[in-house]
């Protein structure tokens, strides 16, 4: 499996719930019919508190799931299509801080050492 990993920060003007419900209940549907062959699956992982770790600089770590990396790739690469990037950015600005997002395809290697349950 492959997926793409993306930490974003939302716009300043706009509540943590207003970010949530744009992203979750309209960015993630939009994108999804504009791509060719979108995601599998598609995670938010919403900050909840600052981390112990280190400053909160991001407001969600999306993970976006392929069956592959051939697809993975050629979402990426829809996204490089002239129209299909404006419409996306377009969207983006309405709830996402620009130039926040970073974007990474990486190989998922997963432990468990306990079933975590359903």
């Amino acid at each position: 499996m492959f997926k793409v990993v993306m930490p974003i920060k939302k716009r300043p003007d706009i509540t943590r719930e207003e970010f949530m419900d744009y992203y979750t209940n309209h960015h993630v549907p939009y994108i999804h019919k504009l791509l060719p062959k979108g995601a599998a699956v598609h995670r938010r992982n919403f900050v909840a508190a600052p981390s112990p770790l280190g400053p909160d600089d991001y407001d969600v770590i999306s993970e976006v799931f392929y069956e592959d990396r051939a697809t993975a790739e050629g979402a990426m690469k829809a996204f490089a299509d002239p129209d299909i990037h404006r419409l996306a950015q377009e969207d983006e600005d309405q709830f996402i801080l620009p130039g926040s997002i970073k974007r990474y395809i990486v190989e998922v290697h997963e432990t468990v050492y306990r079933p975590l349950p359903v």
